[in-house]
């Protein structure tokens, strides 16, 4: 019987085993089909254009091998330009005044580009222009390509040169942001003049203080917009005529200032009526309001509310 169940044993070794090794080929076969149907699907699967993309708006951004590519290292007089080819060929380098019209001059005689741009103080109204051209802008975000790690090398001719390269084969690593539409910057620069005012006025109140303090007397404690008012009694007369222009400057500042906040004060509730629903929060007035409602301006473009405070920094 030992001898009989240790031939069926053996007997049964190899039957189990090539019934293991068709198990093993019928699975690969399997995985195999299915690799194959997933690769069909995807590649049937129609390319979304950039515009109609519901995802990121860096992500959406297509390498540019059908047009011309244009990298612009933008500067305070002179801008320098680099253009592409369709085979990544270098085909004219130079420069351009940074004016309004010279721009627009040099991108009205050229064929429908892929136009880069670094982000700073002259790329929103060069984007507008350059868009209204009918060609499409690029605006890098710097900080982002670079970070803390700048190269040796570096002058604005290559600039130009890298912008135009990573606009056309890589142009997810340059970053690209959107900047607020002209409406908005031109409201948010009446919340950032007063601002500036406002710093302004700080600096000379602490100024008169200070000069006041070396003659041995002393200011007491009072609002800025009553500053003028009451330091002109307090004031040492040896430096009282010293000083007496810094407080008529105070004074104007204050003034301006108050008729900044009658613009701000109008703009919430005229024109953004969503600063009314901020100013329901304690401690949030016209001011905050606003200037919260014109960074963001459009709220739609964060996916979720707690974007927003990174945004803000």
């Amino acid at each position: 019987m030992k001898k009989h169940s240790n031939s069926v044993k053996k007997s049964e070794s190899p039957m189990k085993r090539r019934n293991s090794r068709v198990e093993e080929r019928r699975d690969s076969r399997e995985v195999m089909t299915k690799l194959v149907s997933q690769l069909k699907q995807q590649l049937e699967v129609k390319s979304v254009p950039a515009a109609e993309s519901a995802g990121d708006e860096r992500d959406a951004v297509r390498p540019n091998l059908d047009r011309l590519t244009v990298g612009v290292d933008l500067g305070d007089q002179w801008s320098n330009y680099c253009i592409l080819g369709l085979g990544g060929e270098t085909l004219r380098e130079g420069q351009f005044r940074t004016r309004r019209q010279e721009v627009g001059e040099f991108f009205q005689g050229l064929a429908m580009s892929r136009v880069v741009i670094e982000v700073g103080t002259h790329s929103a109204w060069i984007r507008e222009v350059i868009a209204g051209l009918g060609h499409e802008v690029l605006v890098a975000n710097t900080r982002r390509m670079e970070g803390s790690k700048r190269r040796r090398r570096k002058n604005d001719r290559i600039d130009a040169i890298k912008l135009a390269r990573l606009g056309r084969v890589d142009p997810k690593s340059l970053y690209p942001i959107q900047h607020r539409s002209t409406e908005i910057r031109e409201d948010l620069l009446v919340v950032r003049v007063r601002d500036s005012l406002v710093e302004s006025r700080t600096r000379l109140i602490s100024t008169v203080r200070g000069m006041v303090k070396t003659m041995g007397a002393r200011l007491t404690g009072c609002s800025s917009v009553s500053f003028s008012d009451k330091a002109a009694d307090q004031i040492p007369h040896q430096v009282r005529e010293t000083l007496q222009p810094i407080l008529r400057m105070i004074q104007t500042l204050s003034e301006e200032i108050k008729s900044y906040e009658k613009r701000i004060e109008k703009l919430g509730s005229e024109k953004y009526m969503d600063t009314k629903l901020l100013r329901q929060v304690n401690g949030v007035g016209p001011v905050t309001s606003l200037a919260y409602v014109l960074t963001l301006e459009t709220p739609q473009r964060f996916k979720r509310s707690r974007d927003v405070g990174p945004y803000l920094g």
